[in-house]
Parts: C-alpha cells; sequence; structure tokens
C-alpha cells in the first residue's frame, strides 16, 4: 500500500523541492507537511467510490485507502497544485489540469451496453 509520505515526496519532487542528489531540500516549508495531511484526506475521499469510508490522514506514514495506481498517478498532482495555489498560481494551474485529466482517466470505466429496449431486435 502506498503511503501518504509517498505521496507528499512524489508531490515535493514535481514542485521542485528537491536537491541534485534526489533527495528532499531539507528547508521544505514544514507547513507543506501539515497542510499536505488535510489535501490528502480531501483528494483521496474524492477519489474513492462513494461505497467506501473515507479516512482522515493524521500522519504521514498511514496508509491511502485509494487504489495504489491512483496514488502514484493522480495524488502527486493534485496534491502539487494544492501546496503551490498561493505560491504559484501558473504552476498550481499546471499541476491541477494535470490532475484532472489523469482522474479522468483513472475513474472511467468501460461497461458494456445493455440493450433494454430491444433496439438492436436481439441482434446482440
Amino acid at each position: 500500500m502506498v503511503t501518504a509520505k509517498q505521496v507528499y515526496d512524489m508531490a515535493l519532487v514535481l514542485i521542485d523541492e528537491v536537491t541534485e542528489a534526489g533527495e528532499i531540500v531539507p528547508d521544505t516549508p514544514k507547513y507543506y507537511e501539515s497542510r499536505a495531511k488535510t489535501i490528502l484526506t480531501q483528494l483521496q475521499t474524492e477519489l474513492l467510490p462513494a461505497s467506501q469510508e473515507p479516512e482522515v490522514i493524521t500522519d504521514l506514514t498511514q496508509s491511502l485507502k485509494v487504489a495504489d495506481r491512483i496514488a502514484i498517478t493522480v495524488l502527486p498532482y493534485g496534491l502539487a497544485a494544492h501546496l503551490l495555489l498561493t505560491e504559484d498560481i501558473n504552476t498550481a494551474s499546471y499541476f491541477n489540469a494535470r490532475y484532472d485529466e489523469l482522474k479522468r482517466k483513472t475513474l472511467t470505466a468501460i461497461e458494456p451496453i445493455t440493450d433494454v429496449l430491444d433496439v438492436l431486435g436481439g441482434m446482440q
């Protein structure tokens, strides 16, 4: 299971809070981490099926309830967008657009069409 910390670290890489060695910048603003808990709670709830109860993220070591694929591909962009919202609106807008695009792709499920009106006249 992917943890909130893993998604948080991916978001920090997206917003360029990483050293040349690939490590998170030591002086990354501490408020990013505290805001990340609330933001991830909201984003995760948005991405969960309505039948599944959300879970409040109180610690970044918690596992996320969304599927790992969604946690890795979608959540970092949403988190990055929200973290930068008051600091760099243009970059935040880019990340938010990417989040929305990936969210739409991920949540789309292909289901067969059932001909309940027999429009095809039994030709299925």
